[in-house]
């Protein structure tokens, strides 16, 4: 038996009660405290209120470059985000490469099970972007 949803206007008054307690208490709100106050699965709220996520939740939360209300930056912090963003980027990098490797490779296995013969492609340039996930 399938339980009824909430309607919008519950919806939003979680919301708002979600936004006021991350603010009580210094930390960033999240829909994942909304979804778990309603009691719904994380992909049947997005199914069925993604409009209020993107109308009534994000524009009142900060962005993720700004500290929440009452949330404290320290120099370490701001050391460890660069830390981070850093490794994250060379993260990326390296994948590039392998997914270029990996492509190498699967191109020689079907030659190869083929029996036709292997051409040695040109290495790219630069490796594809890193797709954004």
């Amino acid at each position: 038996m399938k339980r009824a949803l909430p309607d919008a206007d519950t919806v939003k008054a979680t919301i708002d009660t979600v936004l006021d307690q991350a603010s009580a208490s210094g930390r960033r709100p999240t829909v994942t405290a909304v979804e778990r106050h309603l009691g719904i699965p994380h992909a049947t709220f997005h199914r069925h209120y993604s409009d209020l996520i993107n109308a009534h939740f994000r524009p009142r939360t900060p962005g993720p470059d700004q500290p929440a209300s009452g949330e404290k930056t320290s120099e370490q912090t701001e050391a460890n985000l660069r830390r981070l963003r850093q490794e994250n980027t060379d993260l990326r990098r390296t994948l590039a490469l392998y997914e270029e490797a990996i492509r190498q490779l699967a191109l020689e296995n079907a030659a190869l099970r083929q029996d036709t013969t292997v051409l040695a492609l040109p290495a790219r340039s630069r490796p594809s972007p890193p797709s954004r996930r």
